[in-house]
């Protein structure tokens, strides 16, 4: 602040303090943020200190129209734009612009200002300004590194994708070589699981991190999908879900490869050579907070050799428990005529 301004300041300050009580101009002084006040033309009436102190030049240099040489080049038409749709339509408006400090320095200011009624006629705006530099460059710095994050996130998933897509067809070629019946059912059977896998990672991917998923129709397409590439005819999909339960994609997704474990082992092993059936998917609450999802058949059941960990056995019941646990689920299987398998889990 130069000698002649803080002497003109102090001035101004002085004649404003009557019997031991500010003035509202004095109060405005000692704001801890920047004020100016137009009037009905636009023109600037007043600015506070802090405005003063933020350009380091003096009021008459501010008041009129002075205070627009310090407005950014780029700016000026979009923040005279919203001061002209302000003052016509004498409506608050917001804005942010750049301003020139008086060191020089372009700053992001947070401008916000309210149209003044003194005995219903309108006598121009008053508004405010914050600086916000700082607060802009880490909401870009953070924009900057969620960009970078989500590439990488894309790049690992696109080369996941394509290894899976691999491996499944190096199990098919294996199984296509294979002499023993056993170890060519295993290694179709092993290919398949994995491709379903893909399919169900690759539509979790597209959904947002910590976005919530529909899940009955997650569980609806991930069930249709398996019954499509295990390609058996005569075998029917009854669909029972409840609409608007919401999970996060971190439980979603284990419950979804888990329907995907069990459409295919009731395909494979409940309708064995032409039998035809239903496998039968629903999803309810049972009670607030309690989410039941149900894959039933109306098979064969479980057979002894099903229930072991072998190429003849059904390695999707192994790994159900599992994903059970992942996504926090109990499980129940129940082999009676045909078999059912019950997941009850916590839900919003």
């Amino acid at each position: 602040m130069s000698p002649g301004q803080g002497s003109a300041t102090n001035a101004r300050l002085a004649t404003q303090v009557t019997a031991g009580q500010a003035e509202p101009s004095l109060l405005a002084d000692y704001a801890p943020v920047m004020l100016w006040q137009a009037g009905p033309d636009r023109e600037r009436t007043f600015v506070n200190q802090s405005w003063l102190d933020f350009t380091g030049r003096t009021l008459e240099e501010e008041l009129g129209a002075g205070w627009l040489e310090d407005v950014h080049p780029e700016d000026r038409a979009r923040r005279e734009q919203a001061f002209l749709r302000g003052f016509a339509d004498r409506v608050p408006f917001t804005l942010d612009f750049r301003l020139r400090r008086h060191d020089g320095e372009w700053r992001w200011l947070l401008e916000t200002a309210r149209p003044l009624c003194q005995d219903g006629q309108f006598t121009g705006f008053v508004g405010s300004c914050v600086d916000i530099t700082e607060m802009r460059q880490a909401l870009e710095e953070r924009r900057h590194a969620l960009a970078e994050r989500e590439l990488l996130l894309a790049e690992l998933h696109h080369r996941v994708k394509n290894n899976a897509q691999a491996t499944t067809s190096f199990l098919g070629l294996q199984a296509s070589r294979a002499t023993s019946p056993e170890v060519s059912a295993a290694l179709r059977g092993a290919a398949t699981r994995v491709m379903l896998a893909t399919l169900v990672q690759d539509r979790m991917f597209r959904i947002a991190e910590n976005a919530m998923i529909d899940l009955g129709a997650e569980l609806q397409a991930t069930a249709r999908s398996a019954l499509d590439v295990v390609g058996r005819p005569g075998i029917a999909l009854e669909v029972e879900v409840e609409p608007g339960l919401l999970l996060p994609v971190s439980q979603a997704t284990p419950l979804a490869l888990i329907v995907n474990e069990l459409v295919v082992n009731a395909v494979r092993h409940a309708f064995p050579e032409h039998h035809t059936g239903t496998v039968r998917l629903s999803l309810r609450r049972p009670a607030p907070g309690l989410g039941e999802l149900v894959v039933a058949d109306n098979g064969i059941g479980l057979q002894e050799a099903q229930r072991r960990n072998s190429p003849q056995g059904c390695l999707g019941l192994h790994l159900v428990p599992r994903l059970a646990r992942q996504a926090h689920a109990s499980l129940r299987i129940e082999a009676d005529s045909g078999t059912k398998a019950t997941l009850r889990f916590a839900c919003g």
